[in-house]
């Protein structure tokens, strides 16, 4: 599936209450196939915003079944925050 194809799923993507930014500590409601908010997303080096594209998978929250490439990935993330936000 083409960035593309995935932004428009996204884009469409419902509301699910609960769903909350990955980033630590935000509280911040988002779409359920949505990483976190846009404030935390383009906090993100954009090359980490390339693989979270790229392992996503559309449905994935749906069936919460996100692949290894994407957990893999998921934990890069939390890594880097870790280290570079203070």
């Amino acid at each position: 599936m083409r960035k593309s194809e995935k932004v428009e799923y996204v884009k469409a993507a419902r509301m699910v209450r609960g769903h909350i930014c990955h980033w630590p500590g935000c509280k911040k409601e988002v779409k359920q196939a949505l990483w976190g908010c846009s404030q935390h997303w383009f906090r993100l080096p954009q090359s980490l915003r390339n693989k979270i594209w790229a392992t996503y998978k559309p449905g994935q929250e749906e069936t919460k079944t996100p692949s290894e490439a994407y957990l893999k990935v998921a934990r890069e993330v939390q890594d880097w925050i870790n280290v570079n936000v203070k």
